[in-house]
């Protein structure tokens, strides 16, 4: 299987979370999969550390009580580690996103210069490495991208700006208002990345 990169991550956390704020019961081995081996250590001492605080005291009647003494479950045990990892995580996006950029672009050259150096005797070495790129799922060196639409694509283009040409007429004033405002927004925002 796999192995989870940080734009995977984050979401699985949230949803982890979700599912303990919701109280899903959930297997120790789907806690510890999102967890690294730091985190999943600390879960540990912290658990370890409610059960001694189990031995000394008696369960709490109130949650007042609960605070006071640092009383939780195993469930606000679990959330308050998930809580945190999230953190980590987020804090982390940056940096691993552009770990899996500089990645992504190795890789790409990587396999554009083994097609260039590999190339037959009489063909141009600079078309095989981009046709490799385009095999691979890359974008060519030079920019140029070329698309394939069959007759059925363009049928169905065709229908769904017809529909939602009918969608927009019948919208009331205000409603063909803000959509005139988002797209004159969206204009701006492409603009500006010019």
């Amino acid at each position: 299987m796999p192995k989870l990169n940080v734009t995977h991550l984050v979401g699985r956390i949230q949803d982890r979370i979700e599912q303990l704020e919701r109280g899903d019961a959930l297997e120790a081995r789907d806690i510890n999969a999102l967890l690294t081996k730091q985190q999943q250590q600390s879960l540990k001492e912290a658990w370890n550390r409610q059960q001694a605080l189990r031995k000394i005291h008696k369960p709490p009647k109130t949650k007042e009580q609960a605070s006071k003494i640092g009383w939780k479950t195993i469930r606000e045990v679990r959330l308050e580690i998930y809580k945190q990892a999230l953190q980590e995580a987020q804090d982390g996006v940056g940096d691993e996103i552009e770990k899996l950029l500089h990645q992504s672009e190795v890789k790409a050259a990587r396999i554009f210069l083994d097609a260039y150096f590999n190339a037959k005797e009489g063909t141009d070495k600079w078309s095989a490495g981009n046709i490799a790129l385009r095999r691979n799922g890359f974008n060519r060196i030079d920019g140029q991208s070329y698309g394939y639409n069959s007759k059925r694509d363009r049928e169905v283009n065709e229908m769904e700006d017809s529909l939602r040409q009918r969608m927009e007429d019948d919208l009331s004033a205000e409603e063909k208002e803000q959509l005139e405002l988002s797209r004159e927004y969206e204009k701006a925002v492409a603009k500006r990345r010019k």
